[in-house]
């Protein structure tokens, strides 16, 4: 009982101590003392720390969704989280398990312990902006003995990711994206939509040529696995596809059957809805690896090189079939800003590829007729499919 109370009356002087050195000291001998005594503790811990950051600049670190999937797989089951997270999305039948904010998970790897820590640090309110701003910062800490970083922390970081690409491709649960309407962003900053995706398409229940169909399929598994052939001949590790035929031939169906088959998510880029090349890299840099990113209606893109055969009175409008309503090119700002044929065609073999890898570029048609030469060559399509 006499140790419990001295130590009170210790905490209390140190506090009151504490507080006195803070209002004498200037604020910048403070925080030098606070950051000096601060590095002298670490300095003498046994043990390091690696923040895991949800963003990294403008785009999703994907070392951060991998820690998430990891640790949620086991996270129902853990002894050492006290708290956990339960969420299910709209039209899902599976529970997601995960750390609440600032909880910890105990983990092993190659026999040594260490410990993650979700946290989540709230943002500044706004009285007013024009777009919505994330209103918190989220991320994960991973505490390691020091004697262990160098042993374990690259491969078992290896192992993280490893796992994550299995729980994805063995998870029946796909999403679906779209670039949100209006230019707007979520609450946290994503200009992408997503609702769970299921669909009961598959190539057992679509209606075409077996011989066709087996083609396709050993070309899309040859792609999923060709990760050391890209790597060999340091291309982009991507794949394009012009689909093309009439409403109602199954261009849909063809869609969700190459995404049950791989187990990826499927991006729709409305390109109505894009109004500028920033806009239009922002939504491409913000897709995940292993998807499938579907452009739809490419007949209605024109290439620029034809605008000398245009009446002169034609507008920036006039990049896309005039019958068009609302446009890719509908704005033109004066910096030349406005989005061109050969700058959409290009996005995934320019350097702007690095931005992601393992995705799929569907380009889809209803009027073969109308697209322009360029877009058939072979340079530009690995494969073209056409529906009846």
């Amino acid at each position: 009982m006499e140790f419990w109370t001295s130590l009170v009356s210790l905490l209390g002087v140190l506090a009151s101590l504490m507080n006195i050195l803070q209002a004498v000291l200037p604020q910048e001998l403070w925080f030098a003392t606070f950051r000096f005594l601060n590095r002298a503790l670490n300095y003498f811990s046994s043990y390091c720390y690696c923040d895991v950051a949800e963003m990294d600049g403008v785009n999703t670190n994907e070392l951060y969704n991998a820690v998430q999937l990891y640790l949620s797989s086991f996270a129902s089951t853990s002894t050492s989280g006290s708290r956990l997270s339960l969420t299910r999305s709209i039209n899902s039948s599976a529970t997601t398990f995960g750390l609440s904010n600032d909880d910890c998970i105990n983990d092993v790897f190659d026999g040594v312990a260490v410990q993650w820590e979700h946290m989540v640090i709230q943002g500044q309110s706004q009285t007013f902006s024009w777009q919505p701003h994330p209103d918190e910062k989220r991320g994960f800490r991973l505490r390691i003995r020091k004697r262990d970083k160098d042993l374990i922390l690259n491969s078992y970081l290896d192992y993280i990711m490893g796992k994550a690409s299995d729980i994805r491709r063995n998870n029946q649960q796909r999403l679906l994206y779209t670039n949100s309407l209006s230019r707007s962003l979520d609450s946290r900053g994503q200009p992408w939509e997503s609702v769970p995706f299921k669909h009961p398409s598959t190539f057992d229940t679509l209606s075409m040529d077996p011989d066709r169909k087996r083609n396709i399929m050993e070309d899309l598994r040859n792609f999923a696995t060709g990760q050391a052939h890209y790597q060999q001949t340091g291309g982009a590790w991507k794949r394009r596809y012009l689909l093309s035929g009439l409403p109602g031939t199954g261009k849909s169906s063809m869609i969700a059957a190459m995404a049950n088959l791989l187990g990826y998510d499927i991006y729709i880029l409305k390109l109505t809805e894009v109004h500028s090349k920033s806009e239009l890299l922002n939504l491409l840099m913000k897709t995940s690896s292993k998807s499938i990113i579907v452009i739809e209606d490419i007949d209605r893109l024109v290439n620029p090189s034809k605008r000398s055969k245009m009446p002169q009175a034609a507008t920036p409008q006039s990049y896309y079939d005039p019958s068009a309503s609302d446009s890719l090119c509908s704005l033109e700002d004066g910096n030349n800003n406005t989005i061109t044929f050969w700058e959409l065609l290009n996005f995934p073999d320019g350097l702007w590829s690095c931005c992601g890898s393992e995705r799929i570029f569907i380009y889809t048609t209803s009027h073969f007729e109308k697209l322009d030469p360029a877009l058939l060559e072979s340079s530009r399509m690995d494969m073209q499919i056409c529906m009846s």
